[in-house]
């Protein structure tokens, strides 16, 4: 947000007047208007006009008219700035700092409470937060979430789709299609074998790009509480990831699960989300994560078992190709064993 002080044009005006020894009478008996109307541009009551820069161009001829013009646009906008300047500064901006999580999108960057609530606005896009319900009402996104506040989550989906084009090279070229995805989708499961999360994560995007898809890492906000998104870019489908919990399992799952609405719930036409009386969606993407990295039979005939000892657990990933800690995450969210069993067998950010 711009500090720099404008004086009013009027001001500029009465220098250059008095500059050459013209009196205000004169002015206006060259350019044909009332002492009154000179009088309120002077003093920036009134607006300096196309038709009076015109005038003004031929008495003052060394000064265009699109200078004037120019300086009084800048000066009404200065004017504005500082009215929407004062009108942050009437807010609870601590209350909606909290909300919208300034601390943590900001840190680092030398911004008081106004320049990062000026700030939140244009990376929401909207004018004022009092237009926060109405704009963000339906987002129009597929999320993996746990809950979260609605404020947290549309500003960390904005900061995603600020690094769509920094973190994915250009696809416009490349039409996504299901059938290439299909074809290529268990390429996805040899990428998530590396125990290196972030370096499996750009394999990932690697891959994501040859099919027309961009995927972008952004690291959650507190409250938003989100493992995954799907939306569009361009006409290509965007897969957002958080990164939720640091975990390897936690993060491929979330990746093969928005893959998964791809393949089962998009329209190759103009990749929208089907409509959300399509309750069973996100149950249908979970089956599918979980059956991509282990078969379903195999899996049942282990838990059957009931060894989950270490050797059991590495012996069990092994054959299923995967990493343990795959294993374990699913062994874990089930229930099947404690959260705390077995962790140190997970790979992490």
């Amino acid at each position: 947000m711009s500090k720099n002080y404008i004086v009013p044009t009027g001001n500029i005006l009465k220098e250059y007047i008095n500059e050459r020894s013209l009196t205000q009478k004169e002015i206006c008996k060259r350019i044909s208007i009332s002492e009154k109307q000179l009088s309120k541009i002077l003093n920036s009551k009134s607006r300096l006009t196309e038709d009076f820069a015109i005038k003004l161009e031929k008495v003052i001829p060394e000064v265009p008219s699109l200078y004037w013009l120019n300086y009084e646009t800048k000066y009404r906008e200065s004017i504005a700035r500082k009215k929407d300047f004062l009108n942050l500064n009437n807010l609870d901006l601590k209350e909606i700092s909290n909300k919208f999580k300034f601390k943590e999108v900001f840190e680092g960057l030398d911004l008081n409470e106004i320049d990062m609530a000026y700030e939140m606005l244009k990376i929401l896009k909207i004018s004022s937060f009092d237009n926060f319900s109405s704009a963000y009402s339906n987002m129009n996104i597929d999320f993996m979430e746990d809950g979260g506040k609605k404020e947290a989550i549309a500003v960390w989906v904005k900061l995603c789709e600020m690094e769509i084009e920094l973190q994915n090279k250009d696809i416009s070229d490349i039409s996504f299609s299901i059938k290439s995805l299909e074809k290529e989708i268990s390429k996805f499961k040899k990428i998530a074998k590396n125990e290196k999360v972030l370096t499996s994560i750009n394999s990932c995007r690697k891959l994501c790009n040859k099919l027309g898809i961009y995927l972008v890492y952004c690291p959650p906000l507190s409250n938003s509480k989100v493992r995954g998104a799907l939306s569009t870019y361009l006409g290509n489908p965007v897969i957002c990831i958080s990164g939720r919990y640091k975990s390897h399992d936690i993060i491929w799952f979330a990746i093969i699960h928005e893959l998964a609405h791809l393949l089962l719930h998009y329209n190759m036409r103009d990749i929208h989300v089907l409509p959300e009386e399509n309750i069973g969606k996100e149950d249908s993407a979970n089956e599918f994560a979980k059956d991509f990295f282990i078969v379903k039979k195999a899996y049942e005939e282990f838990i059957e078992k009931k060894d989950f000892s270490k050797q059991a657990v590495l012996q069990f990933a092994s054959n299923q190709d995967i990493l343990p800690g795959i294993v374990v995450g699913r062994l874990q969210h089930e229930k099947v064993i404690s959260s705390a069993s077995l962790s140190y067998m997970k790979c992490y950010i």
